[in-house]
């Protein structure tokens, strides 16, 4: 009985207009009583994502992201299906795997081999379980980040796990991408890399200067200066050493997955008012970054992007094409 109203709670969330004095009062008092069931315990509910059913903790916020930008995290689904076009062989890492929403959100474009990487154990525990219904996903348990880091503690809040970095090893497995791709040979040439670390994107990009030299794969990571500094990484510096090593497009979106900008890292002055505007903010984006010799992929996806706005170009004032599914 308690599984049945827990997951009517969120299904009651999820389906709750919030337009209207009554539909927002409604949704108000369906996050209070969440709350209050969140202060008892975080139980295991499902939610859909394409055509998969994907079990997460109620305190997830995914299903919520979702429900108010619907498009949220689909960009990377075009982007892989607009690398695969190109590298019919395509195999993909996803660093920061967490419960399996984005091999939902790519399997529902395309379906190259995957390599998921999570290191918060209970969130490990449901990507097992829901990328049993996958062929083709191999999994690895560890958080990463750059030789001699060691974790101090894991605060997990809203579906996200934020590591805090310490002078001696503590709780959490933590260990480089060469390393895990030791165990995966299957995954030593992919040609796209996901990213989304909770601030150790950039450091993870900075320790695999050689991988990223070598195998010039698209890449596709959050950008967060403040959690970057936290980490011990400064943001601003990777983009230099992309443009160092060759990646010459970078496609932003806004962290709900809208296109933003595209930018050349040579761009220095757009690059850093971007940079201290999110540093301003506390805020993020995404980011999708192409080496010089996939230039033709940056070109497509960005075409693809104003080809769905093109779409809209009727579509009454205030009302995104991003807030329909594509």
């Amino acid at each position: 009985m308690t599984l049945i109203c827990d997951q009517w709670l969120l299904n009651a969330l999820s389906n709750t207009p919030t337009n209207g004095l009554i539909g927002r009062g409604r949704y108000l008092v369906l996050r209070a009583i969440r709350l209050m069931r969140l202060a008892l315990s975080d139980p295991v509910v499902s939610t859909s994502v394409g055509e998969c059913r994907l079990q997460l903790p109620l305190s997830h916020e995914l299903p919520l992201y979702r429900k108010r930008f619907p498009a949220y995290s689909v960009n990377l689904g075009r982007i892989s299906a607009a690398v695969r076009r190109k590298y019919p062989n395509l195999t993909m890492i996803d660093v920061g795997a967490n419960v399996g929403d984005s091999v939902a959100i790519v399997r529902m474009f395309t379906a190259p081999p995957i390599l998921c990487v999570e290191g918060e154990p209970r969130f490990f525990q449901l990507l097992a379980e829901n990328t049993r219904q996958f062929s083709d996903v191999e999994l690895e348990h560890t958080f990463l980040g750059a030789t001699g880091d060691h974790i101090r503690a894991i605060n997990v809040q809203r579906g996200n796990a934020q590591v805090l970095l310490g002078p001696e090893p503590g709780t959490g497995r933590i260990c480089t991408l060469s390393e895990v791709l030791a165990r995966h040979p299957r995954f030593v040439s992919a040609k796209l890399l996901k990213l989304d670390a909770e601030g150790f994107d950039c450091k993870i990009l900075a320790a695999e200067l050689e991988l990223l030299k070598r195998n010039k794969p698209v890449l596709f990571f959050e950008y967060y200066p403040h959690s970057c500094q936290m980490a011990g990484q400064n943001a601003l510096q990777i983009v230099s050493t992309l443009s160092e090593i060759g990646y010459s497009a970078l496609v932003i979106y806004q962290n709900i997955g809208r296109y933003f900008m595209t930018l050349n890292p040579d761009q220095v002055r757009s690059v850093e008012d971007l940079h201290y505007f999110l540093v301003d903010l506390e805020g993020c984006c995404d980011v999708a970054a192409f080496h010089k010799e996939d230039e033709d992929i940056a070109a497509s996806v960005r075409a693809a992007e104003y080809a769905a706005r093109a779409k809209w170009d009727d579509r009454p004032c205030g009302v995104s094409p991003y807030d329909h599914q594509p």
